[in-house]
């Protein structure tokens, strides 16, 4: 028995493209609309996008969907390079929904379904093999698997709905904690790397700012604020047993700027850390 909207006998849309773009900072993007439904995968990078006036943090693994008619454009970093996997369809008629959408006007366009990855994934390299090859019948196995990967995300997306109508739109707190501890564990074995918000969420497939958000609810305080609290941690250690200069110890706790580290150190323990090393000498 099928769920409803998508069935076999009334889900026949016409296949638009299917093709892989590639963008970044560079790119010419403007704001712009369609009169058929997009979907965009996002495959690697992390960037803004505005949909209808509203700012989404959009990263790897992420999905897209974009109804007719609503605005639409990318925000891309200087230096990251987005790779995505885009297709759009035409000709849907489902009772309740207006024509040729997907999802309901109110749904949320950005989402991730990270249990579905796997498969999706598969639909994806199917499709492009397919375009690759051009063999007799492409047109019909290619369209077979958007029609499977499409099928996908609604069942996706309707077992989401279901867990979040469950959980009062939010995920189980153990799965909260979960996640939290996993931030906790990367911020104390990389502290010394170059990290932001943006690598994080693309490490967990979730977006900046549900990590920012259950990371505060959980801790009480901010991811990036956390990590400052090690990296001063970890240099006033280093301050106080050795001799090494302040630009290395800035350095060893992933701070090239050494003035940067500098105000900052002061700020959170109230003295510059060359008065720090003085204070320890000998």
């Amino acid at each position: 028995m099928c769920k409803p909207q998508i069935c076999a006998e009334n889900f026949n849309p016409t296949l638009l493209y299917a093709f892989i773009n590639f963008a970044n900072s560079e790119s010419h993007i403007t704001l712009h609309t369609h009169d058929f439904t997009e979907v965009k995968i996002i495959l690697s990078g992390y960037f803004t996008y505005i949909i209808d006036d509203k700012l989404y943090e959009v990263t790897k693994g992420n999905i897209i969907i974009i109804n007719p008619g609503v605005q639409h454009k990318k925000i891309i970093p200087e230096g990251v390079n987005i790779e995505e996997f885009n297709y759009a369809l035409g000709n849907l008629q489902f009772k309740e929904l207006p024509e040729n959408f997907l999802i309901e006007p109110s749904s949320q366009p950005v989402f991730s379904l990270p249990l579905h990855q796997p498969e999706i994934i598969k639909c994806i390299n199917e499709t492009l093999s397919e375009q690759e090859k051009n063999e007799p019948y492409c047109d019909l196995f290619i369209k077979s698997s958007i029609m499977k990967l499409t099928a996908l995300l609604h069942r996706g997306m309707t077992a989401s709905k279901e867990r979040t109508e469950k959980t009062r739109l939010d995920i189980q707190t153990s799965e909260k904690t979960y996640i939290v501890n996993d931030i906790l564990e990367y911020l104390s074995s990389n502290y010394m790397k170059q990290i932001s918000l943006y690598r994080i969420a693309h490490n967990m497939y979730l977006s900046p700012v549900y990590i920012s958000k259950i990371f505060k609810e959980e801790t009480g305080e901010s991811p990036i604020n956390h990590l400052i609290r090690i990296r001063l941690t970890k240099a006033r250690e280093l301050l106080i047993s050795g001799d090494m200069p302040i630009k290395t110890v800035a350095r060893n706790v992933g701070y090239d700027d050494a003035f940067y580290f500098s105000k900052l150190y002061k700020k959170y323990y109230g003295i510059p850390p060359s008065m720090e090393k003085r204070k320890n000498a000998g």
